[in-house]
């Protein structure tokens, strides 16, 4: 099985909500022509606009999931936001892991359309770091990172690919973590 995480387009603020931009529809549509060479058996997205619209530039048929709405910025080693709900940390991670592991049951190639923090958070369930992921580990705007699973392990095949991505993969190396 291969996890492909997709982060949504750049965006722009409009009236408090995070909307796809010119720029986020146009790197939407730049992603939609590579996705297309790979045979996907499953589309996921966050419920979130930013990320349905991108995924609406590949598919019109796909999965909704709120477990998918980006996690909490302290889980990957964010600062803490004041204001922020004291359970937050807590619920968030309980969301991201049950679609994690649910997901990890699927084969075939998986698409899902999210958000940074939450790729972060998932691509640190197989690298394990106690490193500032917030600030160390990038997932540009509709940019592709890769989990693999095989019948024994997760490893990661690529983190924040841009350009033709599903050449270069066949050429990396397996990033085995156990």
């Amino acid at each position: 099985m291969r996890l492909f995480l997709i982060r949504h387009g750049h965006t722009k603020i409009v009236n408090g909500e995070a909307i796809l931009s010119k720029e986020g529809i146009s790197q939407s549509k730049e992603l939609t022509k590579k996705l297309r060479k790979i045979d996907f058996d499953k589309v996921y997205t966050s419920d979130l606009e930013r990320s349905k619209n991108t995924a609406k530039e590949y598919s019109d048929t796909f999965i909704e999931d709120n477990r998918l709405r980006e996690v909490y910025r302290v889980l990957v080693g964010g600062p803490e936001k004041e204001g922020t709900s004291s359970n937050r940390e807590f619920e968030d991670k309980k969301r991201a892991d049950e679609f994690f592991q649910e997901i990890l049951k699927e084969n075939g190639n998986i698409l899902v359309f999210c958000h940074g923090n939450i790729i972060r958070y998932f691509l640190n369930k197989i690298l394990k770091s106690k490193e500032n992921l917030w600030e160390n580990l990038i997932s540009d705007n509709c940019s592709v990172s890769i989990i693999e699973k095989n019948e024994k392990e997760l490893f990661i095949r690529g983190i924040n690919l841009k350009g033709d991505f599903e050449e270069n993969i066949k050429n990396f190396n397996n990033v085995y973590l156990e």
